[in-house]
């Protein structure tokens, strides 16, 4: 299983190479993603996160589209509390992470009129890489494992007017659910993106 996701991370980076030449407009987007944890994520760190970045491409074709999406986000939270590592109990300040990228294929249908402010919904669909840390004092536990995962969004985009027609700002709310893989348990996080998006 820890083979076949990577594999298929590789075929999702290989893909806009066989599509862009279908000639269809081109949607690239970067964004600044902040990240609230949710269920077993917040049970693992709570804090609310502005730490995270976006990269997107859609390939454009009338009402519809789509593309590959790469996101990063990193979580943390610093409390008091006790983990059981080894057969052993730590107890002590603790500071924990949460480093979440996800390599996302995505489908996406705009309401509302070309060349004005549109709606949009969306799906997107992948593998996320998570890491989770924890350093107490001079000890560390950490795991890292590849999940499967499934992301429903919504968003809205402006575009900019005169000469700028074809730039815009856009922003996107997102809901990431990551499936357990191996001991470690699904993970969840609701993402706020908010960015930029050129058409070529």
């Amino acid at each position: 299983m820890r083979i076949r996701i990577p594999i298929a991370a590789l075929a999702l980076l290989l893909l806009p190479g066989v599509v862009v030449a279908q000639g269809r407009s081109k949607w690239f987007g970067l964004t600044w993603s902040m990240a609230s944890p949710m269920q077993n994520s917040k049970d693992f760190v709570s804090d609310y996160s502005f730490r995270g970045l976006g990269l997107e491409w859609r390939q454009l074709s009338g009402t519809t589209s789509f593309g590959l999406a790469l996101n990063w986000n990193a979580m943390n939270e610093e409390s008091f509390r006790t983990s059981t590592a080894d057969q052993a109990d730590l107890t002590g300040t603790q500071f924990r992470y949460i480093n979440a990228y996800s390599i996302l294929l995505s489908g996406h249908k705009y309401l509302g009129q070309a060349g004005g402010p549109r709606p949009f919904i969306g799906v997107k669909t992948g593998t996320y890489y998570i890491d989770r840390r924890t350093d107490v004092g001079l000890w560390r536990i950490s795991d890292n494992s590849w999940h499967f995962g499934v992301a429903p969004e919504l968003g809205f985009t402006v575009p900019m007017a005169g000469n700028l027609q074809y730039e815009s700002f856009y922003t996107t709310v997102r809901y990431n659910y990551a499936l357990a893989a191996g001991d470690v348990p699904y993970q969840s996080w609701l993402s706020v993106d908010i960015g930029f998006a050129v058409r070529r």
